[in-house]
């Protein structure tokens, strides 16, 4: 199974929140980030760099409409936090 990202979020919390909104469709993610353990900063707060958020690239699009209802996607370039 190949994962594409979804989105990223500014906190490890955020990305499984989301993610656990998929659970009730059966959809499997995967959330990724560089250097953030399972304590500390990343999963209460702020990450010190973005989590991605992960699921399989044969169900992406329905999770993007199935997200849609609740959440904009991020434009291309633009980072979570942007002002704008």
């Amino acid at each position: 199974m190949k994962f594409v990202e979804l989105a990223k979020f500014d906190s490890r919390l955020e990305a499984e929140a989301i993610g656990h909104a998929l659970d009730q469709y059966d959809i499997p993610f995967l959330v990724q980030s560089a250097g953030v353990g399972m304590f500390g900063m990343g999963m209460v707060g702020k990450s010190p760099v973005p989590v991605s958020l992960c699921v399989p690239d044969n169900r992406l699009d329905e999770v993007k409409e199935l997200l849609s209802c609740f959440a904009e996607p991020l434009a291309e370039g633009e980072e979570p936090g942007d002002e704008g």
